[in-house]
């Protein structure tokens, strides 16, 4: 769930469990942040690879559907329904043709002809050239079909533990003459193609496999109908895991299949496997560059918009800290002077990436000090900010958000807690949190309604206000830091300044590290005597 990351390694204590000696007791982490998937290594021994390509430490990667997450012996299909295209079923002929798959002989791999180096060496240019996988997958199969003989080829993926096929491209007999005149073949899927399930299986393994016919096995009843005589599956892989299938099929109508065709299919999806890894280096190095360039500039949004890290303003004092974090820039934080003796301050977490999340940030911020100077009240002001969240606001972004006033003539604490939940209030007594009504979070439901809450404030006590990146942040065995071990710094402290450092430097000893999930901010407010 969006803002619940799930940690998979070796421990009894992370979210999935992978008993392996190869794998950290705390491997990897995956976590949603907004519309977004992210995968992070986090640290682990022996790595974590997407699409074949190892992944930095604590460097978060966007995961996109069909990628492939290996940790360890394992390989993991990324599957999400939304993003793909329609799916085809496989003919479950495990039972009665599993024998009749044989693996194609290392001699018989060894065997291509000299005349056909020259349609190699075109296709691997042509592999080479592509810059989409529906392209590569219909410059492989034009080359197959020519060299080859078999006249029906597809470019697949398995999609689903049931053995469902997704088709990137396919080549009917219908289009040979469009291949034969250099153009590429036409995408459709679903004419005429029956796949077999066993075939696919066994070809998983990382080794070319074929099936011919037997008059005394059983084909599956699509295929007996089809009239397909002999098939052939070559994997393409990604490292040690499979990726896609090159998948043709003769039928009896008098296929001229070529006796070296194994050794041709092969040669050709061995040349798919690098140029698929290829392209799957250079759009992860894209996304990846794209995610960094938004948290800068989300960043240096937050860093305008953020007052001085300390300051006093009349009776009050206040100290802030803000740490950024290694997936996402939007806390945000300000204080507003309203008379000689009322102070507003706030403290939100915005939920999203990148630049989205930067101009949303600065709008609310804007909103709520524009809200506060006019005079509204807590609740007027979080009403306008949520109104002007809901129309601004992207699919997955919302903001939680705590906003106070403090009142040295009647020492009190007027506040709003639209679904934050972390702040507490210390004093010479200790520290304690405060139960409140609450509201809904900023930018979901624009009729929401919210109402200001009074607490007492006297003289000397300090409002702790802090995101959630305090509270969240896990140690190595994968604990949370929490709010008891909040509340126990904050009995030894007596200051702003000294609240917010003593907390930080607990959560670098709790976490083992000063790279943090989530952005951390802390700020704390103290009324002392005009």
């Amino acid at each position: 769930m969006p803002g619940n990351p799930a940690v998979l390694g070796r421990s009894s204590n992370v979210d999935h469990q992978l008993s392996d000696k190869t794998i950290s007791r705390r491997h990897c982490r995956i976590m949603r942040r907004g519309i977004n998937w992210l995968l992070t290594d986090l640290e682990s021994r022996h790595g974590t690879y997407l699409n074949g390509i190892k992944l930095a430490a604590e460097q978060p990667a966007p995961l996109h559907d069909g990628d492939l997450i290996r940790v360890g012996p394992w390989t993991l299909r990324v599957i999400d329904d939304a993003d793909r295209s329609t799916s085809l079923p496989t003919t479950n002929d495990l039972a009665t043709t599993s024998h009749r798959v044989q693996r194609v002989p290392v001699r018989e791999l060894r065997s291509v002809a000299q005349q056909r180096l020259d349609l190699l060496i075109e296709c691997a240019a042509g592999i080479n050239a592509a810059s989409s996988e529906r392209e590569l997958g219909e410059r492989a199969l034009a080359a197959v079909t020519q060299g080859t003989g078999f006249r029906r080829a597809a470019f697949i993926r398995q999609v689903s533990t049931s053995g469902d096929v997704q088709v990137l491209a396919a080549v009917t007999p219908e289009s040979t003459a469009d291949i034969e005149a250099g153009d590429t073949p036409f995408m459709d899927p679903a004419k005429g193609f029956s796949f077999s399930r066993s075939l696919i299986s066994a070809a998983s393994n990382g080794e070319i496999v074929r099936m011919t016919n037997d008059s005394n096995a059983n084909y599956g009843e699509s295929i007996i109908r089809l009239g397909i005589s002999s098939a052939l599956c070559a994997p393409i892989s990604l490292g040690t895991s499979v990726e896609a299938y090159i998948y043709l099929d003769a039928r009896d109508s008098g296929d001229a299949v070529a006796q070296d065709a194994a050794a041709f299919c092969q040669a050709v999806s061995r040349m798919c496997g690098l140029a698929l890894a290829n392209l799957k280096r250079i759009d992860l190095e894209k996304h990846s560059a794209r995610m960094l360039d938004e948290i800068r500039a989300a960043r240096e949004a937050q860093i305008r918009l953020m007052p001085e890290p300390t300051g006093v303003i009349g009776p009050f004092e206040y100290a802030m800290i803000n740490t950024p974090g290694s997936t996402v820039a939007g806390d945000l934080f300000d204080v507003v002077p309203l008379t000689d003796t009322r102070l507003a301050f706030f403290l939100g977490d915005v939920m999203g990436k990148g630049s989205g999340a930067a101009i949303l940030m600065a709008t609310i911020q804007a909103g709520l000090r524009a809200s506060l100077m006019h005079g509204d009240a807590p609740h007027e002001a979080i009403t306008h900010a949520n109104i002007s969240a809901c129309a601004r606001s992207g699919d997955g972004e919302f903001i939680s958000l705590f906003l106070g006033v403090i009142d040295t003539e009647t020492g009190t604490l007027e506040f709003v807690d639209a679904g934050h939940g972390h702040w507490m209030i210390a004093s010479e007594d200790g520290a304690r949190r405060i139960e409140c009504e609450g509201g809904h979070l900023l930018g979901i439901e624009p009729a929401a309604t919210y109402t200001t809450e009074t607490c007492p404030l006297p003289v000397g006590a300090r409002v702790l206000a802090y995101s959630d990146g305090l509270i969240e942040q896990p140690n190595p065995g994968g604990e949370q830091f929490g709010h008891d071990r909040a509340e126990a710094v904050l009995a030894k402290t007596t200051t702003p300044g000294e609240d917010v450092s003593a907390l930080a430097a607990a959560l670098s000893e709790h976490a083992g590290t000063q790279r943090y999930a989530d952005d951390l901010t802390i700020a704390s407010v103290a009324v002392h005597d005009r």
